[in-house]
């Protein structure tokens, strides 16, 4: 063995490589590869539904609050739905953990979107960027954006007794680790499924732990990153969380599978992927029937918007108005460009322009 970029690596015929390769292990069941067929055919019909552009603001709002509540619910955030509407239109206590964490959810779930322009694969920087959203002010500052330095366990309470359930791998091979796992999605993304990629990337990444804290957060926005990446993103109205959320038990159960990385890893996944596929399906099935209820079955022609217009209507919808400084952090285009988006939104009947001068902002047209 030879030390070679500070890492612990192989060597063959003069030439340095990591030895902890990802490889794992799983078999693919029947019956999630004829979930698989269903989730493809319902993301067709989701695709292609014609919906008002107002509902589909409607839904992609609904699907964030969603998204928002159930990743820290499950963490153990104690504020209800409307509380987190509350948090993010700044009607709460803004210096309470609790609301933070909704916050800092809101503005990692924002930089995804703008995450999504560079159609590049995942890389260790949004790994890095996602965990400084999740954990600003709420861990020290050198701990915000960073991989541990040290080791790390899942404690259990019992009988007022600290149980370790899980300890995570080294902090000098984490960093390893995970450029292996994000080197395995970037090989099989054109061989396996995108849902199973996800699957097996959300079980490794969540195993490495790489993170004194905001493990589980970072995994859940991780994975729908990747999925959006792949364009499974459902119109923006997908929230896996919320079957996480409502099979807390039987979610950790099937993640924990062994009390150190070394046998977790090497898990056979095949359970894992059943539950995953089959919770992706259930959600999907349920946004299926939402859709239905708001899609248009006649001959009408539904206005279609841009990735920036919606950007602009979901910042309007959640706080309720946007100004033009709004939307250029937002969108990072020019002032020109924002402007021509105003303008359409305008002539499209969405958005009604208030103001004059430099106190001019924008906001929704009801009924939205």
């Amino acid at each position: 063995m030879v030390i070679c970029g500070g890492n612990v690596v192989g060597k063959m015929a003069g030439i340095c490589y990591n030895v902890f390769m990802y490889k794992p292990q799983f078999t693919i069941s029947s019956k999630t590869v004829n979930l698989i067929a269903k989730i493809e055919t319902i993301r067709e019909k989701v695709k292609t539904s014609k919906i008002l552009p107002e509902q589909e603001i409607a839904l992609r709002f609904r699907a964030a609050i969603e998204a928002i509540h159930s990743s820290t619910t499950i963490e153990g955030n104690p504020l209800n739905k409307k509380q987190v509407v509350n948090a993010l239109a700044g009607k709460m206590n803004s210096w309470e953990k609790a609301v933070i964490e909704v916050q800092n959810y809101k503005k990692a779930l924002d930089w995804v979107a703008k995450r999504l322009k560079k159609k590049e694969n995942l890389n260790l920087q949004d790994v890095l960027k996602l965990h400084f959203f999740v954990s600003d002010q709420l861990l020290p500052v050198h701990k915000v954006g960073q991989i541990r330095s040290g080791p790390v366990y899942i404690v259990d309470i019992i009988n007022k007794k600290e149980l370790v359930r899980y300890t995570g791998p080294g902090a000098k091979i984490v960093t390893s680790l995970l450029n292996d796992l994000l080197l395995w999605v970037k090989t099989v993304k054109s061989k396996l499924h995108p849902i199973l990629t996800a699957a097996i990337l959300h079980y490794e990444f969540v195993s490495i732990h790489p993170f004194s804290d905001g493990n589980g957060r970072v995994t859940r926005l991780l994975v729908k990153l990747f999925l959006d990446l792949m364009s499974y993103d459902f119109r923006g109205a997908l929230v896996l969380d919320k079957y996480y959320l409502e099979n807390r038990l039987v979610y950790y159960d099937n993640l924990n599978q062994a009390k150190r990385y070394k046998e977790q890893t090497r898990t056979d996944l095949t359970n894992w992927l059943d539950f995953f596929v089959n919770g992706f399906y259930e959600i999907a099935k349920d946004l299926e029937k939402e859709i239905s209820v708001v899609s248009i079955s006649d001959e009408r022609d539904i206005v279609r918007l841009s990735n920036d217009e919606i950007k602009i209507l979901d910042f309007a919808k959640q706080f309720g108005q946007i100004n033009i400084n709004d939307a250029l952090e937002v969108l990072q285009t020019s002032a020109r460009t924002t402007q021509r988006r105003f303008r359409g939104l305008i002539d499209k009947k969405l958005l009604i322009k208030h103001g004059m001068g430099k106190k001019i902002f924008y906001k929704l047209k009801k009924p939205f």
